[in-house]
């Protein structure tokens, strides 16, 4: 058994390993949100959730970029810089949820261009502008900002893309706020679908690598996404 301890992100490199090896996965809930222990119904009291001996294992879904795990989400566009500007912020005032939506406000008040991406679902390819890609595997999160019909396809193995459309920083950020009061799909700015698997390509990056977020922590990828949703075959 291989045992995580830590937020989304150190979970989520610790899950890809147990995916490798196909062994176990025990989770001590570490981070700040801990979206992937709560959906899960896994104790944050670590007394609690570190009684091993007691748990059983079940298998969950997991979700990939390319070769790159994500248990929660991963996104590509806005949402990566603001993850690394979240981080630089806590670097300097500490961790807490509070600094992470202080950071995220600021990020959307900035300005900000929009993507041209290429999306090949079901043997069709369909083109959408936004700021960001955000692609969600946690029917907890998808629950918290307001998308139940997402949150409900995760449980049948897809997984949910959520796309604004082009809008202003002020519509955008107005948006955001929509998203944290759960009423995210009220709005007419959001296109969302769900699938199991897509290529996103983003044509004027042909031979450039793009930032891509998986489960809070950004590294680079090659401008050809691939997004897929297999069930991880690891107990958790």
């Amino acid at each position: 058994m291989l045992v995580g301890a830590g937020g989304d992100g150190t979970l989520c490199a610790v899950a890809q390993e147990a995916y490798a090896l196909g062994c176990p996965f025990a989770v001590l809930p570490r981070g700040t949100f801990n979206y992937f222990s709560r959906d899960h119904g896994i104790f944050a009291d670590l007394d609690e959730s570190s009684k091993l001996r007691s748990m059983r294992a079940y298998p969950v879904q997991t979700g990939f970029v390319t070769e790159r795990m994500f248990l929660v989400n991963a996104s590509l566009g806005l949402y990566p810089k603001l993850l690394e500007d979240r981080e630089t912020y806590k670097q300097q005032f500490g961790r807490s949820r509070m600094i992470a939506l202080w950071s995220a406000l600021y990020t959307m008040l900035r300005r900000h261009r929009h993507l041209r991406l290429h999306i090949e679902h079901d043997g069709q390819m369909r083109e959408i502008r936004s700021t960001t890609l955000f692609v969600g595997n946690n029917r907890l999160q998808m629950e918290q900002i307001g998308m139940p019909g997402e949150a409900r396809a995760l449980e049948h193995g897809l997984l949910a893309a959520i796309a604004p459309r082009p809008v202003g920083r002020l519509a955008h950020l107005l948006l955001s706020l929509r998203g944290a009061a759960g009423r995210l799909s009220d709005s007419d700015h959001v296109t969302s679908f769900t699938f199991d698997k897509i290529i996103v390509t983003h044509p004027k990056k042909k031979h450039r690598r793009v930032k891509v977020a998986t489960d809070g922590e950004v590294a680079y990828s090659t401008c050809r996404c691939r997004f897929a949703c297999p069930i991880s075959p690891c107990g958790c």
